[in-house]
């Protein structure tokens, strides 16, 4: 079987977030995410809300990956990856609302990146990787918050790009393919954080 230099980075990639719960922009180790506040699941409501939080993070990843496998078809159009990116964008906002519940230290912070979503028609992506990648446009809040918020910000600016370039033209497929790569090596992050 042969593998794709561009498949075999993305695989190494996700496998080192899985392993070392790291991420292209930093890591959170295991001791760490064992030390960050959060609200107990105590009832019967809170326990279905996390269970079904769980299903909707793999379904993230299935999609993610999908996405991502999809990019590598020289058919596929910016509309179909847009909208790929929009039921990522989606299941993120369900996944941030448990964040909220479970790490309430986070709930500014979430709810301001969620508000990203209301400009992605006019955002330029310089400002979209200023304000919400680079947290410029948000309130300080502790590390643990910066993962989950990735859920939402990553495939947001998947639709940015592809708005920008409708062509999907080589260095804006890389763009995603990054995009998308970056944010899975996230997902391990936030399962420890919000589900577990």
């Amino acid at each position: 079987m042969s593998i794709s230099k561009p498949s075999l980075f993305i695989c190494l990639l996700i496998l080192a977030g899985l392993t070392h719960l790291s991420y292209a922009s930093g890591t959170m180790n295991e001791d760490e995410i064992k030390n960050v506040d959060r609200i107990e699941i105590s009832d019967e409501d809170a326990r279905q809300r996390i269970s079904i939080t769980a299903g909707l993070l793999a379904d993230y990843e299935i999609a993610a990956k999908k996405l991502i496998t999809n990019l590598e078809n020289g058919s596929i159009t910016a509309i179909d990856i847009s909208e790929q990116a929009r039921t990522l964008l989606d299941l993120s906002e369900n996944v941030i609302n448990s964040a909220q519940y479970r790490l309430p230290q986070c709930d500014e912070y979430l709810a301001k990146s969620l508000m990203l979503k209301d400009s992605l028609q006019y955002i330029s992506h310089d400002s979209l990787e200023k304000d919400y990648h680079h947290d410029g446009a948000l309130p300080k809040a502790p590390s643990e918050c910066y993962h989950t918020k990735d859920l939402f910000v990553h495939p947001a600016t998947v639709i940015v790009l592809t708005r920008d370039d409708p062509s999907l033209n080589k260095n804006t497929r890389a763009s995603i393919n990054l995009e998308i790569s970056e944010v899975l090596a996230h997902t391990e992050i936030v399962r420890q954080l919000v589900i577990y």
